[in-house]
């Protein structure tokens, strides 16, 4: 049909141009490890995890903790991102014993020394020092105990050993400088949680995340949090009203990580459609609570998980501000949907007309977001939009292309935490 070209021209223009969109339902793990060179690795299941990092490892006691949680419950997210925290040297010590396979797997190659009659940790070392040789970028040394390092700090690289040989880690980059690292190879997640029970350095990360459309759930065994004392993360971050963290107090926190069992369980729900308060979980221990001890973590806006009417839940559901989580979510949600669709139109549009016209096309973005967020149970029935008329855009702003303010008008939706009833009886 090219022979037409001359009498019907036809040009078309491809306005389907498809843009990032923020996830809701995606946690972040951040821990300490060589396992990987990557700074993150995305994972959809605890076998694919199990690939990498052995089951005593903190990383996947974390990860097992997320995909473990049972959709009656609520909703495991489809994938968890591990991110790693530069570690630039690693010591081995051998667990010796006569003629055993001793394997380090070096940038992903592997290198084996078998032990003979009268070992020792010395023999053992030599043997896989030779085997290891000297490989490019990495130092070798050690008598007794093996010590690979990478001779450029911060480079990149990854080593894993069997387990007759125990490594120690050297980290050598703080928690934040590791979440910014990992956040600028991988931002698709958006609750972060880390292996760190530290106080300094959980405080250092939720003074990060708070300069971030993203939240963090942190967990704790401190002795202080269910008393007055105001020395533990919760009443630090409570006094700062930190809107952007959430804690789980527990006393198995250690080796559980409650929050983390919590995230699995709720975080990939629709925004809008849950409350975190009243929520179970598996593979959390509950926490035995005295009155007072309970108030005095709620005094804190600590979150804990207890037996209420026979059923293990967690309480109460909120931020160190003492705003509901969901509510928190459910914002960054409407900012990023808001944000996405208003740029997903300029972009897929020749031009948005400086007119009435024009500017209805904005609103009709705005509208499908609310509409949304009503379907999904954000916000209630009633809201309203508040389009400026073009002619009383200032000048100034019209001349910048700035379309003037849109005034939105909407109210949560929210939900019941407690009912109260007055039951009058008489005969």
């Amino acid at each position: 049909m090219s022979d037409l070209n001359d009498v019907v021209s036809v040009v078309i223009t491809d306005q389907t141009t498809a843009i990032a969109t923020a996830s809701f339902a995606v946690p972040l793990i951040l821990a300490t490890f060589t396992n990987f060179s990557e700074r993150t690795r995305t994972y959809t299941s605890i076998t694919d995890v199990g690939a990498d990092f052995a089951t005593t490892d903190k990383a996947f006691i974390m990860a097992q903790q997320v995909f473990g949680q049972s959709s009656v419950i609520g909703a495991p997210p489809p994938s968890v991102v591990i991110g790693r925290r530069q570690v630039d040297s690693v010591v081995f010590t051998p667990t010796v014993a006569d003629s055993t396979v001793y394997t380090i797997i070096l940038n992903g190659t592997t290198y084996t020394f078998t032990s003979g009659v009268g070992a020792t940790a010395t023999t053992i070392v030599t043997g896989l020092k030779a085997a290891i040789g000297t490989p490019a970028g990495i130092t070798v040394g050690g008598t007794a105990t093996l010590t690979l390092a990478v001779t450029t700090p911060g480079n990149p690289w990854s080593v894993k050993a069997s387990v007759n040989l125990v490594g120690v880690n050297t980290a050598t980059e703080t928690w934040p400088a590791a979440l910014l690292a990992v956040d600028a190879e991988n931002d698709i997640w958006y609750c972060l949680t880390a292996e760190t029970q530290v106080l300094a350095e959980q405080l250092a990360l939720s003074d990060l995340i708070n300069s971030m459309d993203k939240i963090y759930g942190l967990s704790s065994a401190d002795t202080v949090a269910p008393t007055t004392g105001p020395t533990d993360i919760g009443a630090v971050l409570n006094a700062k009203s930190a809107s952007r963290t959430f804690g789980v107090y527990s006393a198995t926190s250690a080796t559980e990580y409650p929050a983390v069992a919590w995230i699995g369980s709720q975080l990939a729900v629709t925004p809008g459609a849950n409350d975190w308060d009243f929520k179970r979980a598996s593979g959390v221990t509950r926490s035995i609570l005295t009155p007072t001890q309970i108030t005095n973590l709620r005094n804190k806006s600590w979150n804990f998980y207890r037996t209420k009417g026979g059923v293990d839940i967690f309480q109460d559901g909120n931020m160190f501000d003492k705003k509901p989580i969901d509510v928190r979510i459910g914002k960054d949600w409407l900012k990023a949907r808001l944000q996405e669709g208003i740029y997903f139109r300029i972009i897929n549009s020749l031009k948005i007309p400086m007119t009435d016209t024009g500017l209805l096309i904005v609103e009709n973005e705005i509208r499908a977001v609310l509409s949304l967020a009503e379907s999904n149970g954000l916000i209630d029935s009633g809201w309203k939009i508040t389009t400026p008329p073009v002619l009383s855009i200032p000048a100034t702003l019209r001349a910048q292309r700035a379309a003037g303010v849109f005034v939105i008008q909407a109210r949560l939706q929210g939900s019941i935490r407690s009912v109260s009833i007055q039951f009058y009886l008489s005969v």
